[in-house]
C-alpha cells in the first residue's frame, strides 16, 4: 500500500469510480431501457470498466500481475464498442464499415507486431482518437438543432462524458502506453480516475434525467 496524500485520495476515488461505473447499468435496469441498443452498448462499456477497476480497490496481488494482459484484451474491445454505439444511434452504414475496418486494423497490427503493447499502442491510440472525433461530431450535431427529443437530450450528456473521458485519456496514454514502465504515477492515476468519474457522472445524469422506456424513433 502506497502512503501519501495523493495515493490516499486515489484510493478513495477508486471506490467512487467503481460505484459510478455501475450506475448506468442500474439506471438502465430501473428505467427499463432495453429497447434502445445504443444505451446497452454504453452500459456494457462502463460495466466492463467497473469490473476491471473493482480489484484496484483492494490492491490484490493477482490482479497486479495480470493487469497488463487484461489491459491488452480490454483495449481490443474499447473502440469497437464505441463505434457500435454510434451505429445504433445513427443507423448509418458508415459506422458498420468503420467498425469492420478498425477490427481489420487490429488484426493487422497484432499479426505484424504481436499481441503486446507495441501493437496495443497503435490500436488504443487510433481507437481513442476516433472515439473522441465521433463524440465531438455527435455533440456538434446536437447544438446545430434548436429542438431536441428526449433521446437526443440523453445522448448529448453521453457525448460530453466521452469527450472528457477520451480528452483526458491523452494524458494517461502518454505515460502509461508511450512510456511503458509497469508503474503508474499517482497523478496519472488521479487524472484517469477523474476522467472516469466525470464521464460516468454526466452519462448517468443524462440517463436519469431524460431516458425513458418509450420513445419515438428519430431519423438522424
Amino acid at each position: 500500500m502506497k502512503t501519501g496524500l495523493l495515493p490516499g485520495i486515489n484510493q478513495l476515488l477508486a471506490i467512487l469510480v467503481v460505484l459510478l461505473a455501475f450506475l448506468p447499468l442500474v439506471l438502465y435496469w430501473r428505467k427499463r431501457l432495453s429497447a434502445e441498443k445504443s444505451y446497452l452498448c454504453i452500459v456494457l462499456f462502463w460495466t466492463i470498466n467497473g469490473v476491471l477497476y473493482f480489484p484496484e480497490m483492494f490492491h490484490w496481488a493477482w490482479y497486479k500481475s495480470a493487469t497488463n494482459q487484461i489491459t491488452l484484451y480490454y483495449n481490443l474491445i474499447d473502440p469497437p464498442l464505441i463505434i457500435l454505439t454510434f451505429y445504433y444511434i445513427f443507423k448509418k452504414k458508415f459506422f458498420l464499415n468503420l467498425l469492420g475496418t478498425f477490427v481489420l486494423f487490429e488484426a493487422v497490427m497484432i499479426a505484424w507486431k504481436g499481441f503486446n503493447f507495441d501493437s496495443n499502442n497503435y490500436i488504443i491510440g487510433l481507437g481513442s482518437l476516433i472515439s473522441l472525433i465521433m463524440n465531438l461530431w455527435g455533440i456538434s450535431r446536437y447544438f446545430m438543432n434548436v429542438q431536441h427529443t428526449e433521446k437526443e437530450n440523453v445522448l448529448v450528456f453521453v457525448y460530453a462524458g466521452f469527450i472528457f473521458y477520451y480528452g483526458l485519456f491523452a494524458i494517461v496514454f502518454n505515460y502509461n502506453y508511450l512510456h511503458t514502465s509497469g508503474t503508474q504515477m499517482p497523478y496519472v492515476v488521479f487524472v484517469n480516475y477523474s476522467a472516469v468519474i466525470l464521464s460516468t457522472s454526466l452519462i448517468s445524469f443524462g440517463f436519469w434525467k431524460y431516458a425513458t422506456a418509450k420513445y419515438s424513433e428519430e431519423k438522424y
